[in-house]
């Protein structure tokens, strides 16, 4: 087959996995084809963890089909037995020839031995190396969550051009529109936590839920035609602002703060998708002036031990890493913002800039902060899109290695 139809293929496999983001965790979100006579013959995504991955899934639907055909896979196929056995000997068995990768897996348990262990087997490995930008964009939360066991955080805002998210009275709807709001719940259709401070739950009351119904058509149309992302053309990016989720889930709701006033009937405890993070101390103080906290909510509570913010931030990482979240919106409150950049954890800033000027009132994050220019945080990867008349910015903390590991 040509170069170009290698890249069609491979395009596919991402457009799988893109849209299986948000379901996956803590597994990466993998997409697969599989091809015979340059013709796509079947295709899978990777299944809810413990669930088949997407060279299984694509080798399912294919059945005989599979036998001396190529697969383009989105990842390099794992070569261990873990909640499932490995791909590589499900392709081997399959029949498949020839597999098409765009890098391969950061996880120390395969990199590179899923390619030994398929090339071992007379099977011609491609490595796609103009494909591995997009990789990049889909797996820089894997990457973190594996190599450094830790959820990836990516902090969205709202604010005016000089930089405030709410006026002098807190007042804060809207300051971006519908055409911002919309991408920001298809964004919390492919996280698997959002986080708020618990100003934030008692002056907003948010739902924190994906309602993609809850917009009108002309926001719907108006994306249609997908704005153009200027700058690091960004897969992530672009993925969000062209189609809307097919499936997904809400994210886990997260407060860092036990909330003092009772309100059983906030938006927030909807249903029992939710975590409350407090320190032992405060909810042993609580407990014995009887104010109790929220009625109910005991068994959703997550005790910390005491120690600094940064302390804090590292605990909720760390738990949240072991329940499993790859993946987390960090979206209200400066003090909670502030708290996560003094901690070094904030990996993607997504801002929604808007043509207002609010003159004063409350900043993005209320953080440390830096003596000079040269002190302060560089970001990297830098992609820019127009949602009508607002800008959305986005950037990353870190460069990602674009190498093949």
């Amino acid at each position: 087959m040509t170069d170009e139809n290698n890249r069609r293929f491979m395009e596919l496999a991402f457009a799988t996995a893109f849209r299986r983001l948000g379901n996956t965790s803590p597994n990466p979100p993998v997409g697969a084809v599989i091809v015979r006579d340059g013709e796509m013959v079947a295709q899978g995504g990777t299944l809810r963890c413990g669930s088949s991955h997407a060279e299984v899934a694509a080798l399912e639907a294919a059945g005989a089909a599979s036998r001396g055909a190529e697969m383009f896979v989105t990842l390099e196929p794992c070569c261990h037995y873990g909640k499932t056995p490995p791909c590589t000997e499900a392709i081997i068995k399959g029949g498949i020839h020839r597999v098409h990768i765009p890098m391969l897996d950061p996880n120390p348990l395969v990199a590179g031995k899923g390619v030994a262990a398929l090339q071992a087997a007379g099977i011609d490995v491609v490595f796609m190396h103009e494909m591995r930008h997009r990789a990049a964009d889909i797996y820089r939360s894997f990457k973190k969550l594996i190599l450094r066991r830790k959820p990836f955080v990516i902090h969205k805002c709202a604010m005016t051009m000089d930089g405030r998210t709410a006026t002098t009275s807190g007042d804060s709807r809207w300051i971006t529109s519908e055409y911002s709001r919309y991408i920001v719940h298809r964004l919390r259709a492919k996280v698997d936590a959002v986080i708020v401070g618990k100003n934030t739950l008692l002056r907003d009351n948010p739902a924190l839920t994906v309602r993609m119904d809850s917009f009108d058509d002309h926001v719907r149309r108006f994306f249609e035609d997908p704005p153009a992302v200027a700058g690091r053309n960004n897969f992530f990016i672009a993925s969000l602002l062209r189609e809307d989720p097919a499936e997904y889930r809400d994210p886990c709701r997260i407060v860092m703060g036990m909330p003092e006033i009772e309100d059983a009937g906030a938006r927030f405890f909807s249903d029992d998708n939710y975590i409350i993070f407090e320190t032992k101390e405060r909810l042993d103080a609580m407990s014995r002036s009887a104010r109790g906290g929220t009625p109910g909510i005991g068994r959703n509570v997550v005790p910390l031990r005491g120690g600094t913010k940064r302390d804090a931030v590292v605990q909720v990482l760390e738990e949240l890493e072991r329940r499993g979240v790859m993946l987390i919106l960090l979206e209200g409150g400066a003090a909670l913002s502030g708290s996560f950049f003094d901690s070094g954890e904030i990996d993607q800033y997504m801002y929604f800039l808007s043509p207002r000027i609010a003159g004063n009132g409350l900043p993005v994050m209320a953080a440390s902060g830096f003596a000079t220019i040269g002190e302060s945080l560089p970001l990297h990867d830098l992609s820019y899109a127009v949602l009508n008349e607002e800008i959305l910015c986005n950037g990353y903390r870190d460069v990602y290695s674009f190498e093949m590991v």
